[in-house]
């Protein structure tokens, strides 16, 4: 009988390391902005944070047609990064900023491309919008979403542009995912049109990053002897169950292995055992993010 070997992987859930970038919406300046600069540094301490000027400040139409020029800039931008630091990369937008964030992701994942996280600031773009679901398998980690049911921007404005369709910073995503984590703004001094301003999400995102653990010490229960691959391949593999990026997997030979969200292998063995040890980490990460 095999003996059951314990052993620990440290799991930086999110642990940011290099820069930030920050893109912002429609007809804003960053000239009489430090508000909202203040606000990027105290949610994201010790870290570079850039923000992506772009010419939002003009009618609606020549912005939206700027919006599609610029994300294929940034886009080009990130792509040729060092693996290194767009792995590290955190893109943050706002309005149609967060437009150009989820767009940019989806391009990256078309590329088999991934950076550490995404935030969208009261996103000006449909909740329903496929490209949401799709833009999480460009990210190593969490997607955050800050919506305010009290944006009148887009409850009354946002329609006119998109016709039928509710916005996702308005009441937040209709779909379900492990790395996706919503909020939604719990207090503003301001009302009406001008609960749109970035610095009202940024207040409630900084709060949310603060809760989120930064990491926990993980052991997984092993089965036969394990050697980590980086990355695991895919090739007929089946996912069973996921929990916070960590993946069940099994092949048509019967075998199961156990993913952590880098796609290293951590463990392998028998569909029972392995089925008991994906158990006990699920319930070693929920204990670990309560303690936080």
């Amino acid at each position: 009988m095999r003996s059951v070997v314990l052993i620990s992987a440290v799991i930086f859930l999110f642990q940011l390391r290099a820069e930030v970038f920050f893109i912002p919406g429609w007809r804003v300046g960053f000239a009489k902005r430090e508000g909202v600069y203040r606000r990027l540094l105290e949610a994201f301490p010790g870290e570079k944070v850039t923000v992506k000027a772009w010419d939002s400040r003009q009618p609606w139409d020549v912005t939206k047609k700027n919006a599609r020029e610029v994300m294929e800039k940034f886009f080009q931008e990130i792509l040729s990064m060092p693996e290194k630091e767009r792995l590290d990369l955190v893109l943050v937008g706002h309005s149609i900023g967060a437009e150009i964030v989820i767009e940019i992701l989806n391009k990256l994942a078309d590329e088999g491309k991934k950076i550490h996280s995404a935030a969208l600031l009261g996103a000006a773009i449909a909740e329903n919008d496929p490209r949401i679901g799709r833009s999480l398998e460009a990210l190593r980690f969490y997607c955050f979403n800050i919506f305010n049911p009290g944006d009148w921007v887009l409850l009354f404005l946002f329609p006119l542009d998109k016709p039928g369709s509710t916005s996702l910073g308005l009441y937040g995503w209709h779909g379900s995912d492990c790395r996706f984590f919503e909020a939604a703004v719990t207090h503003s001094d301001r009302v009406a049109f001008a609960n749109h301003y970035a610095y009202i999400y940024l207040d409630e995102l900084g709060i949310m990053l603060k809760n989120i653990p930064r990491f926990a010490e993980i052991e997984v229960i092993q089965d036969e002897e394990n050697i980590s691959r980086v990355p695991a391949d895919m090739l007929y593999w089946h996912t069973t169950a996921e929990f916070q990026g960590w993946l069940l997997q099994r092949n048509s030979a019967g075998k199961h292995r156990i993913l952590d969200p880098d796609g290293v292998r951590r463990a392998h063995g028998s569909g029972e055992k392995m089925k008991k040890s994906f158990d006990d980490l699920a319930e070693k990460l929920k204990k670990s993010a309560l303690k936080q």
